[in-house]
């Protein structure tokens, strides 16, 4: 019985790394979290307690899959479904509790050593990069850098990390404090080469908010406070020393400012080739219009078909070849799912954050705000990069005992 605990706890603690390294292997990682959970579950090492956020993450799956029947869907659009699985099958695997609860800090660690690798590896390909074009800067930025994941994931990676880091305030994770301050800067920096506008806003929202909640809830710990705090506006500082960061601001600024003034004029007076904030202008205003159009929503699968639509409607048939999602995963959900999804989806979000704040998660408070966030600017939750990671950790946070709640 203990071998079996044993095993299944090293499962999951190799799973939240190795996912994160060899991404293509998720599937065979997930399928033996399965197989493992069916057999505790059948021994009896497992007892199923699910709970409200677990539940409502599997309910989401099932509007998913109630959406191709209620729209007709073609076959096809099954594979969209396949994508969406692990909104079924991680809430369910961790609605398994083995009857004494797995030190979650190693599971921490594990996240922290896949980021450490992920690091590593983007430098490498970058190196390769700049050997091969003599491309320096581009060939460390963006998705030059990160090849394996998706920019914007990267970043949602690194700053749980550097989150973790931050509260390690008992030295549990990392327990040498010049290591984890090290990594603490290691995954903080590494944001200026990812270059997600997201990410830097996020860390903002944190530097700002994480003092003000540890002061409210522990008291009495001005230096942490005080230290952890230089260290991440020091970051931030060296941040916006980049130029090109700073012209995305002000360029996004600019495009919004332009916008609201004319909506109708902005979209329709784009020129190409398109920024990348220009495009996500009007990727949601064409987007919002379907949600307007269609309260119930157009089904999984369906999207692309009614963007391209309504894109060539407005004079961007160049944009619509791209089939782009609106980059924006509240958009996405509702556009989709109609009102009942942005609803259940909206649920998950608040209930996520009142729970972190109400026992003192601040570890979950900082996931559920990067993920709020992040589905501002990116659909999140279309890629597994996304679907596995928010899933993950927003199962293992929420089954964790409250007695543990401020470091976790």
């Amino acid at each position: 019985m203990d071998n079996f605990l044993k095993i299944y706890h090293r499962s999951f603690v190799l799973f939240s790394a190795l996912w994160l390294i060899c991404p293509k292997f998720s599937s065979l990682l997930i399928i033996w979290l399965c197989l493992l959970t069916i057999y505790g579950a059948i021994k009896k090492q497992l007892v199923f307690k699910p709970n409200i956020i677990l539940f409502a993450m599997m309910a989401l799956f099932g509007i998913y899959l109630l959406s191709l029947f209620i729209h007709d869907a073609p076959l096809s659009n099954l594979k969209f479904l396949e994508n969406k699985l692990s909104l079924l099958i991680l809430p369910l695997i961790f609605s398994f509790y083995p009857a004494k609860q797995n030190e979650v800090i190693q599971l921490f660690r594990a996240h922290i050593t896949g980021c450490i690798v992920l690091i590593l590896i983007a430098f490498y390909h970058s190196y390769q990069c700049s050997m091969e074009f003599g491309e320096s800067l581009r060939c460390f930025s963006t998705t030059n850098f990160s090849q394996i994941h998706h920019p914007s994931y990267f970043s949602a990676f690194l700053l749980f990390s550097s989150v973790l880091l931050i509260l390690d305030k008992r030295n549990r994770i990392v327990p040498h404090q010049t290591s984890r301050i090290v990594l603490f800067v290691a995954t903080l920096l590494v944001q200026w080469n990812l270059g997600s506008l997201a990410g830097f806003l996020i860390i903002t929202l944190l530097v700002l908010s994480l003092p003000l909640l540890i002061s409210m809830f522990e008291g009495g710990i001005k230096k942490v406070i005080l230290s952890y705090s230089i260290l991440t506006i020091l970051g931030i500082s060296f941040v916006f020393t980049s130029k090109e960061i700073k012209a995305d601001f002000s360029n996004a600024l600019s495009f919004v400012e332009n916008y609201f003034e004319k909506p109708k004029e902005f979209i329709q007076s784009r020129t190409y080739p398109l920024q990348g904030n220009e495009t996500r202008l009007i990727l949601w205003d064409v987007s919002t219009k379907i949600c307007l159009e269609y309260p119930l929503g157009v089904g999984l699968g369906n999207l692309d078909f009614y963007m391209q639509k309504e894109l060539l409607a407005v004079g961007h048939g160049q944009l619509a070849t791209r089939k782009n999602n609106p980059h924006n995963q509240f958009i996405q959900v509702t556009a989709e799912l109609g009102l009942i999804g942005l609803i259940l989806f909206g649920f998950i979000i608040i209930y996520l954050l009142v729970i972190a704040l109400k026992q003192k998660r601040l570890i979950l408070f900082s996931l559920a705000l990067s993920f709020t966030v992040f589905c501002l600017f990116e659909s999140m939750m279309q890629r597994q990069s996304g679907i596995i990671f928010f899933c993950f950790w927003f199962s293992v946070l929420s089954r964790l005992d409250k007695k543990n709640s401020f470091i976790l």
